[in-house]
């Protein structure tokens, strides 16, 4: 098993790895360690799509009991004996753009001084009139805990979920199915699109028009069934598993 080391590691951390019997690459892994936060592993996804991953957090950030220490996930990780866990990602496109997220996709005003004005269809049908204010969220079950839970208050564990930001019109949140497609078409920019923690942001003009769908390929994460820890529950919420 051929394994590459992404994130925020040390010397340590890649003995750990060479002591639990794994090959390292530089290329053309067999799975990737993302050492680090969501931002690692999300970066991880980005630059290794398709890639089996094993999040491995930060001993500084994470408490982590005797069944999840580096070593044990790294010898299980050797013995095979991690389940595997697919997650949907979602993908935008049109108007020069082409991104994949697997937290959420964010439209936003690019002029904190003025809003943006856009409307949003659902399979090809309009689902609101012209809307004014910040912007829009899509999440992803995975990603519903960041910027979607900030404006909604709440995650969720299936779908696709919409968030309008800050409208002058009172508008709920939607959960989506995850194999709707919305389209977004920007009436008065410029607005910004952007993919998780990707650098690459996008400036929409007027009448740019972005349609956002579930990606073919899944992310594909490898741990332990935290469940069956109590220790670990309130740290690996189940939609995460590591």
């Amino acid at each position: 098993m051929r394994i590459l080391i992404a994130g925020d590691y040390d010397a340590e951390f890649v003995a750990q790895v060479t002591a639990a019997g794994l090959a390292l690459c530089e290329r053309d892994p067999d799975v990737v360690v993302s050492v680090g936060g969501d931002g690692a592993f999300i970066g991880a996804e980005r630059a290794w799509p398709g890639v089996p991953k094993l999040g491995i957090r930060r001993d500084a950030t994470c408490f982590k009991c005797e069944s999840h220490t580096d070593e044990v996930m790294l010898r299980r990780l050797r013995l095979g004996a991690l389940q595997e866990t697919r997650l949907i990602k979602l993908e935008a496109r049109g108007s020069g753009t082409d991104l994949l997220a697997l937290n959420d996709i964010i439209l936003r005003n690019a002029d904190v001084r003025s809003a943006v004005r856009f409307r949003v269809l659902l399979d090809g049908r309009p689902i609101t009139e012209e809307l004014i204010g910040d912007g829009l969220v899509l999440a992803t079950p995975f990603g519903s805990s960041a910027y979607f839970r900030s404006i909604t208050g709440i995650t969720i564990r299936t779908g696709i979920g919409l968030a309008y930001n800050n409208c002058t019109d009172a508008l709920h949140h939607l959960v989506l199915a995850e194999d709707e497609t919305i389209t977004v078409q920007v009436i008065r920019g410029p607005a910004l699109l952007a993919a998780d923690n990707n650098p690459e942001v996008h400036t929409l003009g007027d009448g740019a028009e972005i349609t956002v769908r579930r990606a073919a390929q899944p992310a594909r994460v490898l741990a332990v069934d935290s469940l069956r820890c109590p220790e670990c529950r309130y740290i690996n919420a189940p939609r995460r598993r590591f």
